[in-house]
């Protein structure tokens, strides 16, 4: 499952556990570029845009790359989930390029070794270990035609292309 499905699966998970609670609010409009989403409930908030500027992934676009559009609709999404008890934040964004993929992938590398040990994926990838000595393993998808570079720790990751 790629970064933005697993972002959308969580979204959803997350706004069918906060809808029911007493006292919950949501708001839906239509943004210059996209659409966003605002959840409030007494157990926590949930805040999508899918307008983002791709300097929020940490990450620059890969040069002359285009955002993907399916549907009429960037790939695109900042997801913001928080509680008392936890917070995630999750920015995403889907790009193209004509060019070759181990070009677009040595790209990534360099920029994503500032942020740890990168680890190439073609499958899913997952991080392994306690604090101060996270990695990223790969759980191999021989099927899978996603190629994924991973870099960080457990609360601070970078996933890419």
């Amino acid at each position: 499952m790629n970064a933005i499905a697993q972002t959308r699966l969580t979204l959803v998970a997350v706004a069918f556990a906060l809808v029911p609670a007493a006292g919950c609010g949501i708001d839906v409009h239509e943004a210059e570029r996209g659409k966003n989403v605002d959840i409030k409930s007494v157990l926590g908030d949930v805040s999508v845009r899918t307008n983002v500027d791709n300097a929020d992934t940490g990450l620059a676009v890969y040069p002359g790359a285009q955002p993907l559009r399916e549907h009429g609709e960037d790939q695109s999404a900042n997801v913001n989930v928080s509680s008392p008890w936890f917070g995630v934040k999750v920015v995403a964004a889907k790009c193209q390029s004509d060019d070759a993929q181990d070009k677009i992938l040595e790209f990534y590398r360099r920029q994503m070794n500032a942020y740890g040990a990168v680890t190439k994926c073609r499958g899913n990838v997952d991080c392994r270990g306690g604090p101060g000595n996270t990695r990223m393993v790969c759980k191999e998808q021989s099927s899978s035609d996603e190629v994924q570079l991973a870099a960080g720790t457990e609360g601070r990751q970078r996933v890419s292309p």
